[in-house]
């Protein structure tokens, strides 16, 4: 990507400063082996919103491909299969235990690093076909420096995508979440975890384009999963934090938050289970491609590798049909 000239690098550190001014800092991870075992064993719905991205994103054999936020490496490995001997896939996660498992994974040209987002240096500019970030980017506290490192290590016409949570699209069980905080404590506590999206769609296309990313797509998908019952709700939501929900409170308080959410979802408990929806945004945008002659990635600027850099979904936000996928 070319330098932004400095007037546009103020700018864009103002709007970012400006959309993002009001966003808490997420509250630090309570990792532990047995919290990554268990986000091992209900990852399910992350895994089968990560297959529908990494459609989105048309991964071709002999890509080079970085999960951010890989977990335990599920996703990261399904991909691998997709870039064949000739691609390579790395997996990065802050999380020691969840990297430990993913590690398990790893063959051939499929590798895991403990790392995070907020230093993405140790990559060369130009290093990859295409990034995702698969229901992760609203863990991230700095998401436009993320981003700008994102573009900066993508090779032109290489592409990023990621899901995430909406802030404006809150599901039925975060809605019954808040009602039994209440309940419990008569009020919604300011220091009280309670959920990580504080994003919207728009607020995120602004975000890219800032960046200099080019928007190819952006949805809002509606998911579903089932959990067995309510403990199975709650393991999942404590799990996928790393062990935030609910923090910010005392252990007796948030006892009680929980047996009184778990009431409530006991009135959803159907023969299948707990119907478990979240309705996610996907982004799926280019780094684009330089204008000078010859190559800048190996391939000629002027005649793409295949049609899957040409602008195949609409510039717009759209709501389509999401998957209520079997358990």
């Amino acid at each position: 990507m070319k330098t932004l000239p400095c007037l546009a690098l103020v700018a864009y550190a103002l709007g970012c400063a400006s959309l993002l001014a009001a966003v808490p800092a997420s509250p630090p991870a309570r990792e532990s082996a047995e919290l990554a075992a268990q986000y091992e064993a209900v990852s399910r719905p992350q895994f089968i919103q990560g297959k529908k991205l990494v459609s989105l994103l048309s991964i071709e054999t002999g890509d080079s491909v970085l999960d951010l936020g890989c977990g335990t490496g599920k996703l990261a490995e399904y991909v691998a299969k997709l870039v064949g001997p000739k691609g390579r896939v790395i997996g990065l996660d802050p999380s020691p235990e969840r990297i430990a498992i993913a590690k398990k994974r790893e063959a051939g040209r499929l590798s895991f690093q403990v790392a995070g987002s907020d230093d993405l240096s140790s990559f060369p500019s130009g290093s990859f076909d295409r990034i995702y970030l698969n229901y992760v980017f609203h863990w991230i506290d700095k998401k436009a420096d993320t981003l700008w490192q994102i573009a900066r290590i993508l090779k032109p016409g290489g592409r990023v995508g990621l899901s995430t949570g909406a802030k404006d699209q809150p599901s039925r069980i975060q809605k019954l979440i808040r009602e039994s905080v209440r309940e419990a404590l008569g009020e919604l506590p300011p220091g009280l975890f309670l959920s990580p999206f504080r994003i919207s769609a728009q607020e995120l296309r602004t975000l890219a384009e800032q960046v200099g990313l080019r928007i190819i797509d952006l949805q809002i998908l509606p998911f579903s999963d089932y959990a067995k019952d309510p403990d199975d709700v709650v393991a999942f939501l404590d799990a996928s934090s790393s062990g935030k929900f609910l923090t910010g409170v005392g252990e007796e308080e948030r006892r009680r938050i929980i047996a009184l959410f778990k009431r409530k979802l006991a009135h959803l408990q159907t023969p299948r289970g707990i119907e478990m929806e979240h309705p996610a945004i996907f982004l799926i945008a280019e780094k684009p491609k330089e204008r000078s002659a010859g190559t800048t990635d190996g391939r000629s600027n002027d005649q793409p590798s295949s049609a899957r850099h040409s602008s195949s979904h609409p510039r717009s936000c759209r709501t389509v049909c999401g998957v209520s996928s079997p358990m």
